[in-house]
C-alpha cells in the first residue's frame, strides 16, 4: 500500500517543477527539491488510509532532507536525488510546518488524484 502511494507521487514529480522552492526549480533531477512536499503528501494520503507514518529530517550532502518512517522502515520518495547513500540513522523526528496539508502538498495530492 505504501509502495503504491510512493509510486503515484513519483510518477507526477517530473511535472511539478512549480511545487519546488525557487532555488530548486529547473534542476534536471526532478527529485531535487521535492523531498518535503513529497513526504508531506505521502504522509497525508497514508493518514487518510489509516497508515501511521513519522516525518523525519536529516542533513545530507549539505542539504536538508525529509523522509518518512513506517515502523522501522524508511520511506524516502526522493532518495534518487543524491550521489551517496543517506545516513538515516542520523535523522530525527520532526513535524511538518502545518497541521494539515500545505498548499504545495494539496496541489501534489490533487495531481496524483487526477492522474489516476
Amino acid at each position: 500500500m505504501i509502495k503504491d502511494i510512493v509510486a503515484d507521487i513519483q510518477v507526477v514529480l517530473p511535472d511539478c517543477d512549480d511545487l519546488r522552492l525557487k532555488e530548486y526549480r529547473g534542476n534536471p533531477n526532478f527529485y531535487v527539491g521535492h523531498c518535503y512536499v513529497a513526504s508531506e503528501a505521502i504522509y497525508h494520503i497514508a493518514k487518510k488510509q489509516g497508515i501511521e507514518l513519522k516525518p523525519m529530517f536529516v542533513w545530507h550532502e549539505n542539504c536538508p532532507h525529509w523522509y518518512l518512517l513506517h515502523s522501522d522502515k524508511v520511506i524516502d520518495p526522493t532518495s534518487q536525488q543524491f550521489t551517496s547513500l543517506v545516513d538515516y540513522s542520523a535523522g530525527r523526528g520532526k513535524g511538518f510546518l502545518t497541521k494539515g496539508p500545505s498548499k504545495r502538498a494539496k496541489a501534489l495530492i490533487a495531481r496524483v488524484t487526477t492522474k489516476k
